[in-house]
């Protein structure tokens, strides 16, 4: 599994997990509606940090536990 293909697995699993759309976690974050899209369709293979971190900010959880997953080891 290509980098790009867990973390899009992992920001599904995260809002599922809290019972969120993606679509209210970026607004909650932040995020620009077409970053994520891209992201989302493959068109972006390598996210910024600052990206995920403001994905995460939405979940109000920090960086290590979105990376904390088998997906990353």
């Amino acid at each position: 599994m290509e980098l790009n293909e867990a973390i899009i697995e992992r920001m599904k699993e995260l809002a599922a997990e809290r019972n969120m759309t993606i679509h209210q976690v970026i607004q909650k974050g932040g995020l620009n509606q077409a970053t994520i899209s891209e992201l989302m369709n493959g068109r972006t293979k390598h996210p910024k940090v600052s990206t995920i971190q403001k994905f995460c900010e939405g979940l109000s959880i920090n960086l290590n536990i979105f990376f904390d997953n088998e997906k990353f080891k």
